[in-house]
């Protein structure tokens, strides 16, 4: 008698294991897309807090009418000491540099002041 597998139990291995991969890679993949979604609004976030204590320690600079903003980028924030200057801040979406602004408007309808990340700034901040 010989022992070992049949071509029918070899094809009906490698049938269930192409069942079971079609179902888990896609799942491992929206997992990742995922922590890596979570971890772009951390970064996002932890940017805007930079920012809130800039504008907390720095209330002469921010706008004064309603709609009226002002930018501070990344670089200035490094520079100022309210982000680690010692680290590239990297968007875990892509894999690059983030080097972007925040964007403070003052909205006198609830007299609060908005934080709003932007990829890329409409103004050269000069820091001080």
């Amino acid at each position: 008698m010989k022992k070992g597998f049949t071509l029918i139990e070899l094809l009906a291995v490698i049938v269930i294991l192409g069942i079971i991969a079609t179902i888990v890679v896609p799942t491992i993949n929206d997992t990742i897309n995922n922590s890596r979604e979570d971890a772009y609004k951390q970064q996002k976030e932890s940017i805007l807090d930079a920012a809130r204590k800039w504008g907390t320690e720095n209330t002469r600079k921010l706008p004064l009418n309603n709609g009226e903003s002002i930018e501070k980028s990344l670089k200035c924030l490094k520079e100022e000491g309210y982000l680690k200057s010692d680290k590239k801040i990297i968007d875990p979406t892509t894999d690059k540099e983030m080097n972007g602004c925040v964007k403070i408007t003052y909205e006198a309808s609830n007299n609060q002041y908005k934080y709003t990340y932007q990829s890329t700034c409409s103004s050269s901040e000069v820091c001080e």
